[in-house]
């Protein structure tokens, strides 16, 4: 059980309560998805093929929080409780036990749920998908609203549970973990002049938070690499993680430093089925980056996105 949590400590190293109630959102009728019944293995007709949502699958939502960061939206809201600025979820086959990583553009525009600080809904409008971790009061509501906002997204794809780490926290577990040794796929050097492509390169902790956080502002679409930057740090620490031979010794040492900066309700048996796992493939939600009044927007690619929550959440009938 210990490897078991060191090892989500080091998958959400890349990422850093409202009056509805979790879990159980029924499938409600989407563009391209004709549902037959509203129960969680129901069916739906998706280019004339009928398809059957997979109950052999958990999922977890992975959020790197920038706690930081606040947004005023006038009339008295103030969303203060920072921005999840890596957005991840995990899909394990249970049986297969094998793991697949989709990976959402925080610029993401979609319908998001502005509270006030008392909790209570205001209203709802297309923003960035990150800002719906700003208007929780608790970094457990903050996870709650914005796992039910990807699952929306995804057209409404079960969520089983969610892991967030704050930004600073990534310093204080990969020191603890004697630092991450990376080959660098790309050229980085806009990073760190040590990371040309090929590199081998052991970053300590402040490195790792800037490797994971960096971003060029005055690059349109800058987001989009670092995004993908994001997802190939996350396999690398999987696959790390699991050739440690001095682990469990290190783990009370970390789970202790890094305490203050985690928020989970990820059970026992979903974290054991994720170390066991083998990591497979890596999606992203499919779209494309505008430009907009004031930052980069990205809008989704409805009919790519049906697409692919169909290999990932369904089966053929």
């Amino acid at each position: 059980m210990k490897k078991t949590i060191l090892f989500m400590l080091a998958l959400a190293l890349i990422c850093a309560g409202c009056h509805k109630e979790p879990q159980n959102i029924d499938i409600d009728d989407g563009p391209g998805l004709d549902v037959d019944d509203t129960d969680w293995t129901g069916t739906v007709m998706y280019d004339g093929a009928e398809y059957r949502r997979r109950t052999d699958v958990k999922t977890v939502l992975f959020l790197g929080v920038d706690n930081t960061a606040t947004a005023e939206f006038g009339e008295g809201i103030v969303g203060n409780n920072g921005r999840a600025d890596a957005i991840m979820v995990f899909i394990t086959d249970t049986k297969a036990k094998t793991t697949e990583l989709l990976t959402i553009s925080r610029d993401t525009i979609t319908e998001v749920d502005v509270y006030d600080g008392l909790g209570d809904l205001q209203y709802s409008r297309p923003m960035h998908i990150n800002l719906q971790y700003t208007f929780g009061n608790s970094a457990k509501r903050s996870c709650f609203l914005t796992q039910r906002t990807v699952s929306e997204l995804l057209y409404d794809a079960r969520i089983d549970g969610y892991f967030s780490l704050t930004m600073d926290g990534i310093p204080v577990i990969v020191e603890e973990l004697g630092g991450i040794t990376l080959t660098m796929p790309e050229d980085y050097t806009k990073i760190d002049s040590r990371y040309t492509k090929g590199a081998t390169v052991t970053l300590n902790g402040e490195e790792a938070e800037r490797f994971a956080r960096y971003r060029d502002l005055n690059e349109f679409g800058s987001n989009e690499d670092r995004n993908a930057r994001q997802s190939w740090f996350v396999t690398e620490m999987f696959r790390q993680m699991r050739t440690v031979d001095d682990l469990e010794d290190k783990v009370e040492r970390i789970l202790e430093a890094a305490d203050d900066y985690i928020e989970t309700d990820v059970d026992a048996e979903t974290l054991k089925l994720l170390t066991e796992s083998t990591m497979s493939e890596t999606y992203k939600v499919p779209g494309e980056v505008r430009q907009g009044q004031f930052h980069n927007e990205f809008y989704v690619d409805e009919e790519g996105l049906r697409e692919l929550v169909i290999k990932l959440f369904y089966r053929p009938v």
